[in-house]
Formats: C-alpha cells, sequence, structure tokens
C-alpha cells in the first residue's frame, strides 16, 4: 500500500507536469506570430518632418527614420550646425545612439486620440494587442513606448479606423499572457478533472497490478472477501476445541473436514464431499466461529464475506464479484495446496427465491448475482479442495436451486445451546477468567436459560469489566503496572456471581440506570413494584408457570423492572396448561395496577402484546381451540396489524371465528388474572413493600417470601382450557 502523505506527492506531480503541458499549449500553439495583421495601406515608410521647436536660438528637427518600429532602440538625430540660422538649411551633423536603454510612459486615451488627431506625424508606431483594450504607443520624436488603456465598447476600433485615415503605421499582435489566461480559463477545469481522473486510474492501476488482479477503477467489481490468511497473527486460529453448545453440527462439520484432509481415502470409495454446507439458526448461535473452525481444522485458507457485499445498485457487479471470490478460491487451492473455505454470512440477501411476485424483473442485480452463485457451484466447475459455507436464520426464504443437492449439499441446524451447552460455553469463556469459589459453569447455565453464545460470551466479557472496575477502584489513576501486579498478587481479586448475575442482565434488558431511578419519583416506583409484584404471585400460582429466579424494579434501558422466570429443565415444546400460564401472568401485571391502585399506564404494552400473539397462535396454529385442530397463515390477523406475509386462502367467515374465539381466550386469560390479584391482594402489596426498599429480590428470597406469604387462590378456579366447549355449546 502506498502511504497517503507519498499519494499526495504524486497528485502534485501530477498537477505540476498538466500545468507545464498547458502552458506549453499556451505559448506554442496558441500564440501566433508577431505581426498577424499588417494593412497596405499603414504607414509607408517615409520621413516625415516634424514642426521645428525653438531653443536657444538654434532649430532642431526630430525625423522618423523609415526603418524604425516599435521594438527598434535606435533613435537617430538629425541637428543643425554650428552657426546656421533657423532655415535648416545649413549642413547637419548625425548622432546615433545604437542600443540605448529602453524608455517607457503612460498616455491617457484622450491624448493619443488627441494626438493622432493634431500630431500623426509623431507617432512612430501603433502596437494593437488581440484580445486586450491595451496599446503600446512609440513616439517618433523621443523613441519611448507609451502604454494606454483604450475604452471598452468601440475604442479599438475608432483608434484603428483613425490611424488609417491619419496614415499611422500600427500592427496589431496576440498578447501571450491574455492568450495564456484565455486559454487557462476555457480548459483549466476539464484539464484539472483529467488529471485527477488520470491520478486515479494510474494508482488503482498500480495497487490492481501489485494485488495480481485486472486494473479497474477502484476494483469496484472485485471481490469484498475478506482474506483471513492475509491478515497474519492479528486472527486467531479457531478449532472445534473452541466451539461448545451445538455438538450435532460440530459432528457434521468434522466429518466435512476430515473429508478436506483424507481427499485420497475419501475418494477411494467413490464418496464427494459437499460442494456447498448451510449453516441454519438463531443470531448468535456460532454459525461464523463454526466456519472458523472447519478452517482451523483442515488447517486451509479461511476468506469470509456477507450477503450485502455482492448487491449493489449496478447489475452485473454482485455476479462479477462472485466471479472474482470464487476465482481466487481456486487459485488460493492451487498455490497452497490446501483447502480454501469461502463463508457468505446472510446469504438471504442474494439467496432469495426468485420470481416471488415482488415485481422484480429477471434481470435485477440481486437474481444476476443468485445465478452467479448458482453457476459457480454447479458440475462445470472444478472446485476440489473449494468449499462454500453460508448461514442464514431465514432459510426459508432461500430459492429451491440453491438448495438442492449438488450445491448445498448439507444443511446444518444451528440452535440455542441446551443447559450441557449453556455450560460448556461458560467453561470456554471463563478458562483464562479468575473466579469466586462456588462459581461453576451448571450454576451459571441455569441463570442463562434462553441464551445464545454470543449472549453468554457477553455477559462474561460484562463480568469481567465489571471485576476490573471494581477492583480498580482501589488503586489510584495514575498506577504503574508493577503497582497492579502487586495489588492483584495481595488482593486476589475475583470474579463474584453478582458481576455474572449482572452481565445476564445486561445483554437482555441493558444497563442499569442507577441515575434515573434515584430521580424516579415514589408513585412512579410504586407502580412499577405493584406491576411486577403481581407477575411474580401469578408465576408462583400458576400451573406449569416457570419458577421466578428474580424480581426487580431497577430501571435499565430496555425495562423499568422485570421479573425472570427460569425452567428446571430445557424445553423443546409448550402445553396448552404452560401456554395459559404464560398468559395468564403477562396479563398479571396489568391487572394489579387496574385492581390495587387504581390506574393503568402504558408499561403493559409489551405483556400484552407477547400474550395476544400466543392466543392467536393457539387458535391459527397449534390447534388448541374451540374451532378445532387445524392450521392457517396470518389472514385477518394479518390485515388487522399482527403482522406481515401472505393472506391465507379462506374466507372472512372463518377469519370472523378466528377473531373471535383470539379475543375469547384473551378475555379468560385477563379474568383469571384479575382474580388472582383480587385473592392475593395482601401478598402483592407484601411484596412490594420489599421491592420498594431493596428493588431487587433473588431466588433463595422468593422462595422464603412465599413460605412467610402463603396463595389464597383457589387452583381450581385456575384451570382454563382454550378447546373446551362451553355448557351452552
Amino acid at each position: 500500500m502506498i502511504p497517503e502523505r507519498d499519494k499526495w506527492k504524486q497528485f502534485g506531480f501530477w498537477m505540476i507536469g498538466i500545468l507545464a503541458f498547458a502552458a506549453f499549449i499556451g505559448f506554442v500553439i496558441v500564440e501566433p506570430g508577431p505581426t498577424d495583421r499588417m494593412r497596405a495601406e499603414s504607414a509607408p515608410h517615409v520621413s516625415r518632418t516634424v514642426k521645428p521647436v525653438a531653443r536657444g536660438g538654434h532649430g532642431k528637427q526630430v525625423v522618423a527614420q523609415p526603418d524604425a518600429v516599435a521594438g527598434d532602440n535606435t533613435n537617430v538625430v538629425t541637428e543643425p550646425g554650428a552657426g546656421s540660422d533657423n532655415t535648416g538649411q545649413a549642413p547637419t551633423r548625425t548622432i546615433q545612439n545604437a542600443r540605448s536603454a529602453p524608455k517607457t510612459g503612460t498616455m491617457e486615451a484622450h491624448e493619443l486620440f488627441s494626438l493622432m488627431e493634431n500630431n500623426p506625424e509623431a507617432i512612430a508606431m501603433i502596437t494593437f494587442n488581440n484580445g486586450s483594450d491595451r496599446v503600446i504607443v512609440k513616439r517618433a520624436d523621443n523613441g519611448i513606448r507609451y502604454y494606454v488603456t483604450l475604452p471598452e465598447g468601440g475604442g479599438k476600433e475608432a483608434a484603428i479606423s483613425l490611424a488609417r485615415q491619419k496614415n499611422i503605421a500600427w500592427t496589431a499582435q496576440t498578447d501571450s499572457t491574455s492568450a495564456i489566461r484565455g486559454f487557462l480559463f476555457s480548459f483549466g477545469p476539464i484539464i484539472l478533472i483529467g488529471a485527477i481522473f488520470l491520478f486515479i486510474w494510474n494508482r488503482n492501476r498500480k495497487q490492481a497490478g501489485a494485488g495480481g488482479g485486472n486494473p479497474g477503477m477502484n476494483n469496484f467489481a472485485k471481490s469484498k472477501a475478506q482474506d483471513h490468511d492475509e491478515e497474519g497473527a492479528a486472527v486467531r486460529r479457531v478449532t472445534f476445541d473452541d466451539v461448545a453448545g451445538c455438538d450435532e453440527a460440530i459432528v457434521e462439520l468434522k466429518r466435512i473436514a476430515r473429508g478436506l484432509k483424507r481427499r485420497k481415502l475419501y475418494s477411494f470409495f467413490g464418496a464427494k464431499l459437499p460442494k456447498g454446507v448451510i449453516l441454519v439458526g438463531p443470531p448468535g448461535t456460532g454459525k461464523t466461529l463454526l466456519a472458523r473452525a472447519v478452517a482451523g481444522e483442515t488447517d486451509g485458507t479461511f476468506s469470509s464475506t456477507s450477503g450485502s457485499d455482492f448487491v449493489e445498485m449496478f447489475v452485473g457487479v454482485g455476479a462479477s464479484r462472485v466471479r472474482d471470490t470464487f476465482a481466487k478460491g481456486r487459485e488460493k487451492v492451487k498455490k497452497t495446496g490446501k483447502p480454501h473455505i469461502i463463508f457468505i454470512d446472510e446469504i438471504d440477501a442474494v439467496g432469495g427465491k426468485r420470481g416471488g411476485g415482488t415485481g422484480e424483473s429477471s434481470n435485477s442485480e440481486r437474481e444476476q448475482t443468485l445465478n452467479a452463485i448458482l453457476v459457480e457451484m454447479d458440475g462445470m466447475k472444478n472446485n476440489e479442495g473449494l468449499i462454500l459455507i453460508a448461514a442464514t436464520n431465514r432459510v426459508d426464504m432461500l430459492d429451491d436451486a440453491l438448495m438442492r443437492p449438488g450445491r448445498f449439499d448439507a444443511q446444518v441446524s444451528v440452535e440455542l445451546p441446551n443447559k450441557e451447552g449453556r455450560a460448556a460455553i461458560f467453561g470456554i469463556h471463563t478458562r483464562n477468567k479468575p473466579l469466586a469459589e462456588g462459581i461453576n459453569n451448571v450454576l451459571l447455565a441455569d441463570r442463562s436459560y434462553g441464551y445464545s453464545g454470543a449472549e453468554i460470551e457477553g455477559a462474561c466479557n460484562r463480568a469481567a469489566l465489571l471485576a476490573a472496575e471494581r477492583c480498580g477502584a482501589e488503586l489510584p489513576e495514575d498506577a504503574t503496572e508493577a503497582q497492579i501486579d502487586a495489588f492483584l498478587k495481595e488482593a486476589g481479586g475475583v470474579i463474584t456471581l453478582a458481576d455474572f448475575d449482572e452481565g445476564v442482565d445486561f445483554v437482555r434488558f441493558g444497563s442499569a440506570n442507577t441515575s434515573k431511578q434515584k430521580t424516579m419519583a415514589s408513585k412512579e416506583k410504586k407502580n412499577t413494584a405493584i406491576h411486577e409484584a403481581a407477575h411474580a404471585c401469578a408465576s408462583d400460582i400458576m400451573p406449569g408457570a416457570d419458577p421466578v429466579v428474580k424480581i426487580t424494579i431497577m430501571s435499565r434501558s430496555k425495562a423499568l423492572g422485570y421479573v425472570q422466570n427460569m425452567p428446571s429443565d430445557d424445553r423443546y415444546s409448550l402445553t396448552v396448561v404452560q401456554i395459559v400460564a404464560r398468559m395468564v401472568t403477562a396479563m398479571a401485571g396489568r391487572a394489579g395496577q387496574e385492581q390495587i391502585l387504581g390506574q393503568i399506564d402504558t408499561g403493559a404494552s409489551n405483556d400484552f402484546e407477547q400474550a395476544s400473539q400466543m392466543a392467536h397462535s393457539v387458535v391459527t396454529r397449534w390447534g388448541m381451540s374451540r374451532l378445532g385442530h387445524f392450521a392457517v397463515g396470518r389472514g385477518g390477523a394479518a390485515m388487522r396489524g399482527m403482522g406481515s406475509g401472505p393472506v391465507s386462502n379462506y374466507g372472512p367467515k372463518l377469519a370472523d371465528r378466528i377473531d373471535d374465539e383470539w379475543m375469547r381466550i384473551n378475555e379468560e386469560c385477563f379474568k383469571i388474572a384479575m382474580l388472582i390479584v383480587e385473592k392475593d391482594r395482601e401478598r402483592i402489596e407484601a411484596l412490594a413493600e420489599i421491592l420498594m426498599e431493596k428493588e431487587t429480590v433473588l431466588g433463595d428470597e422468593w422462595v422464603e417470601f412465599t413460605r412467610q406469604y402463603p396463595s389464597k387462590v383457589d387452583k381450581e378456579a385456575l384451570a382454563f382450557d382454550p378447546a373446551a366447549k362451553s355448557e351452552e355449546g
């Protein structure tokens, strides 16, 4: 790469060269000879005599010689001889002053016209400059050149006309200064733009040549894939030992890695390795990490890009980048003899279904790019040692031609980790961290149900930051490294369970807003405390609800407060009892505010959104309602703002029945929430008082609270089956 300072130096040299070329054009090509118009009638070369001027009794004649021109420095003066009279008939003597120093002066325009009118013989030559109102007048009597600026709007034409009339010698020549100025004014911007264009083109040509690519304007159509092999030691090598929580995906990818390392063995049995592997799963589950691990296990090279890197406003650019990405990969395999992994993240940006009714033409940029990927992955190209790994969380959007065997042969599911997987991920991210006694990976996994690998990594990093800040508060700001080492050795700083709890909350709910918490009015705190206490008490009494592990009214960037529920075991499906428990628990917060405080606010908006979505799914997706065992699309719900998507092929009568059933389930769940608040009002208010004082109640404290304040709700009154027929029906 060329340093930035040297680039500007090169640009300066380019500009100097261009300006020098412009000056050459102006002087040599644009400027004509000194005389481009000499009239036959101008200045017959004969001597004229100026009227004698009396001086000391003697007369003097100044004669304009025939060869006197504006550029001549020779003055010829003829004086009467001594003792002669004023008749001028006496013998004369001639004094010639050869190459005398030039003399100049200025003259007003009206003085020139007066001289031309009254005494034309006193003018030896008038030189007019083309493109300028400035003229040079050389007098015949004293040889001085006078510079005269003629008035605009016909001054020059009038002077030329008078010179012809009075038979005064005149000539016209080009003013080189004006010509250069005019040339640069007219063509300067074009020259500047051309110079910049040539400079950029030349720089990119050199860079492309140095990189082994073809020259191009800013390499616009070149691949944007990041080559991790060329970044050197800055990129840490990743293997499957650095990945956890997705055992099935690791098993499948290990099989591919072994096949890349032992291609001869697999070829002997006629086994073909997949040309492409697509990793499907939610964000943060480790898809990119798995792709890097494949490259690390095979000791191969690795380049990564994103689907959005191929998308441009110009049709054909994305396809060109695809071809360049694969061409570089094949060159890597040929050059190193090792496998090369191409990783494309978020491939759904370019791999979506074609002709999906979106109005896009068949030659749009996205479809051109997809076609290029299909061509590069087909059987016509020699992609031995080259494998494409892609990742997406929208596999349903991908084109069928991309997902068929022979292109993406292997589809690997990378799901959220279970409890054992979370414990293994915590083990990876805490193995180099000092932990307090009693902290183990299983304990941390219990506190992070539903967390992805990326969220667990973020929680561990946040915990480490908090521990470092807590220990660093005892050190002076200007502490040296030696002082820090001595302090850590003596104090033995560790990461506590409270640090991990804060880290787990931070990645889901944001940072704690302590300043907002201090300034919050007591009435608002009471409102939040009642809301969260009602959630917790409903979770405790509802059958199928998940255990409560934390209740807090600490304001965070994403919530004023929350109740954290963690199931004791991992769940892969939900029963109707568990679904009803979640809906009732979500609605209990509003029910508590309405009954105990006699007011409602917007804080329950997210609660009702979650409950409404679950109730709608009960009717239209899960077949748990009185309408029967069927599933339909969004239909009327989509038209009523429940989400986007295609409208299903059912009529308005069924849509009305779905809406009625959906609303009935919502109303029944809210009635149960109101019943819980009514029966356990004393319990909810007691918990709210504790929250007002302590702001946070953890799992052990909550268990103790439920012993002191048992629920008064009859559990039989909480039973609700959305599919049960009414007595009337």
